[in-house]
């Protein structure tokens, strides 16, 4: 039984019609940074129907419709698509020269239709587009320096097959036995089937991806405070815990600080809680720019943060702090033009003889940092220093 290949076209275009409108209505339930890619991709999948049902009425509508205006609406479709997977890998737009490539499909096409009309030529160009496009969306996928899951594998497995079955098509593309496009022959029967079964695999693998880089970000957001995008307090917790057990095991130095922004409730009052929170973002900007890439910021409350310094002993802790209350003095921060001074108290504590844990090191380091406060805050305070002078005091 022969491959009919205007059933298949006419199936085709009501499939992926479907799964566009679909995918349309859920486009919203995503997170806005999903939303993007998946636009595009819906887009995809409703401009490629109108493809596949030109192709389909090859014979039956003018040939400006069923063969220029098909080609063109095919490398749209498929334009689109890798752009998605673009947007999905925040990679930039490919967009001037995605217009000038379909401009180019437009004009070759027309030319090779009704200039010198050239079954050959058409599917030479075509096919040889489409196998870029897919080569550039597999390079989307396999960007660098970040790991690609089996969803993405997946996708981009079926864009390799797309690439063979392309290079195929154009090895025979002055195949004898096809005299139209609505011939049936062996190598039109394997263009067809994958044109059939692309928009089913690719979307379920591009769905697929969405849902795991979902779940990626949730994962991420229960670690996180929201608002300065630091550590929460339950993860610092956890991540501090491993390090005090780290320094006693290994015998190396750990070191904690604990800042509280001076006046903050006061930048709420006189500017609004906006502003409050743009405050509390530029100080995690700045505290981070004194720090090493192994240090861990935490926010733990309001307008206090903690900060990790594993590898770090007393003395060098009380360095760092110094460095960066003068680096919060020495930055203007301005809401509506108006200056507003960042202006923090820190305490200082260490790992050592008298503190053994995480719960006595965080205890000594905010017993510092009120000390900080007290004695007029825009300081720094060690923990050390408070233990030397008690004892003192107690002899």
């Amino acid at each position: 039984m022969n491959f009919h290949i205007p059933t298949a076209m006419l199936l085709t275009a009501i499939t992926t019609l479907i799964m566009g409108l679909s995918l349309a209505f859920t486009v919203t339930d995503y997170p806005r940074a999903l939303q993007v890619p998946i636009r595009q991709w819906v887009r995809s999948l409703l401009v490629s129907p109108f493809a596949f049902l030109l192709f389909a009425l090859r014979e039956r509508i003018p040939d400006w419709a069923s063969i220029v205006l098909a080609n063109v609406l095919l490398i749209v479709s498929t334009t689109l698509l890798v752009q998605a997977l673009r947007s999905y890998n925040r990679l930039g737009s490919l967009r001037a020269w995605s217009v000038a490539n379909i401009v180019i499909t437009l004009a070759a096409v027309s030319v090779m239709t009704y200039v010198w009309p050239s079954i050959a030529g058409r599917t030479l160009l075509v096919a040889g587009q489409l196998a870029v496009l897919f080569v550039f969306g597999i390079a989307a996928i396999y960007r660098p320096a970040d790991q690609v899951t089996n969803p993405e594998r997946m996708v981009a497995s079926f864009l390799a097959v797309g690439v063979l079955v392309m290079i195929l098509r154009m090895a025979y593309a002055s195949d004898p036995l096809m005299t139209t496009l609505l011939d049936s022959t062996p190598m039109q029967s394997i263009v067809f089937t994958y044109g059939a079964l692309m928009p089913v695999i690719a979307t379920s693998g591009f769905l697929l991806m969405c849902g795991q880089r979902l779940n990626k970000d949730l994962a991420r957001l229960a670690t996180l405070d929201p608002l300065t995008e630091v550590f929460n307090r339950r993860t610092m917790t956890d991540l501090a815990n491993k390090a005090v057990a780290a320094s006693k095991r290994h015998g190396r130095p750990l070191s904690l600080l604990i800042l509280d922004i001076d006046h903050f409730k006061r930048i709420n009052d006189e500017f609004g809680h906006e502003a409050g929170d743009l405050a509390l973002c530029r100080f995690v900007e700045l505290v981070r720019e004194m720090l090493r890439s192994s240090d861990v910021v935490a926010r733990i409350g309001g307008e206090e943060f903690v900060v990790l310094l594993p590898d770090t002993a007393h003395a060098s802790a009380a360095v760092l702090a110094e460095r960066i209350r003068q680096h919060l003095h020495a930055t203007e921060f301005t809401v509506s033009g108006w200056p507003v001074p960042l202006r923090v108290s820190i305490g200082v504590g260490s790992i050592g003889p008298e503190v053994s844990n995480l719960e006595s090191l965080l205890r000594e380091a905010d017993h510092a940092m009120y000390e900080a406060k007290r004695t007029g805050r825009d300081r720094v305070v060690l923990a050390a220093d408070l233990r030397g002078a008690s004892k003192s005091e107690s002899r």
